[in-house]
């Protein structure tokens, strides 16, 4: 099945086509890193950009996965290409980027009741604070230009973050406590530790929990895309795609204990607190074939909802019946 591939410039259709006939990308198969079995579906064999990376589904634990995915080496360099750039760096002003972030944490620094109807920037502070935890220092991974930790560091908390890249970092010009580094680099312990859209792109989750959990005091916080009632949009950028029951499990297995994990329905975004454990003998447990039929329903209702977008854009009307489509994918029961 092929995925619906977004708007690209002519540029990044360039890079693109480059980057898929290139004979030095190898894949290597993977099993699936929740049960371990090798038995799956495939969804996809593209991603929204047109990258040929397949996505799988696990027939046994409906956790959903690139697979095959590239290797260490080849991912490092795609990281590092025109196409990485093209697609996921449009600008280069990062200057100015990291200027407006910063306007944007300050205008809204104060906590209040969480509210997942719709999504915004803090969201995510608000659902921590609401658990009245009790914390004094917090890092982040994967922390970028540092906007995260601004509302940290209102809050009266010792922050820190990594970033791996180098240029984001510099930017900061230390007005935020950023290194660059990533999970690798992590050295002194901290009450919190954040990954905020980080997770996703893990390329050995299991292992890098664990050596979080060596270095978070007690409590780790995770945001990442959800699978709810639509598959999380597929990019290679991301190796995993996860619901709250394939999250929550994965996170347990290393050594955490769930304290909560909800979504927002604006985006589907799932927001999950743990605290750490002493053994990873208490793992978090739900139906396995409950959540392979919901996936696959999901599956199906996607393919539908791109099927019916395909035709209007064929037919010339989508434009036109654009303000009608929710209520039309309400009524199919295709919605959110």
């Amino acid at each position: 099945m092929k995925y619906p591939i977004q708007n690209l410039s002519n540029n990044q259709k360039i890079e693109v086509k480059k980057f898929n006939s290139n004979e030095e990308i190898s894949y290597v198969d993977l099993s699936c890193i929740n049960c371990n079995l090798s038995d799956y579906k495939k969804l996809y064999d593209n991603d929204r950009h047109g990258i040929l990376q397949k996505t799988v589904m696990c027939n046994n634990c409906g956790l959903v996965y690139s697979n095959p995915r590239m290797t260490k080496n080849s991912l490092e360099y795609f990281y590092s290409s025109n196409l990485y750039r093209e697609i996921y760096q449009k600008s280069d002003d990062f200057e100015h980027s990291f200027k407006i972030k910063i306007e944007e944490a300050n205008k809204n620094l104060e906590t209040k009741k969480p509210n997942f109807e719709k999504y915004y920037p803090g969201l995510f502070v608000d659902f921590i604070s609401d658990l009245n935890i009790n914390y004094n220092s917090v890092c982040e991974i994967g922390a970028g230009y540092g906007t995260n930790l601004i509302y940290f560091t209102k809050l009266g908390k010792k922050t820190f973050g990594l970033e791996p890249s180098i240029k984001l970092t510099k930017i900061t010009n230390n007005e935020i406590n950023i290194k660059q580094g990533f999970i690798n680099d992590l050295k002194d312990n901290h009450d919190i530790i954040i990954l905020k859209h980080v997770f996703e792109h893990l390329y050995d989750p299991i292992n890098d929990l664990k050596k979080i959990k060596n270095h978070t005091n007690n409590y780790l916080f995770i945001e990442v895309p959800g699978n709810i009632k639509r598959i999380a949009s597929i990019q290679n950028a991301h190796n995993f795609y996860f619901t709250e029951n394939t999250l929550n499990q994965i996170v347990s297995k290393s050594g955490f204990d769930l304290i909560k994990s909800t979504y927002c329905k604006d985006t589907e975004f799932i927001f999950a607190l743990y605290k750490k454990n002493n053994s990873t003998n208490k793992i978090f447990d739900y139906n396995y074939i409950n959540e392979v039929k919901k996936i696959k329903n999901i599956y199906n209702n996607d393919n539908i909802r791109f099927f019916i977008s395909k035709t209007l854009k064929i037919l010339g009307v989508y434009n036109l019946l654009l303000p009608f489509r929710k209520m039309v994918l309400k009524i199919l029961k295709l919605s959110k």
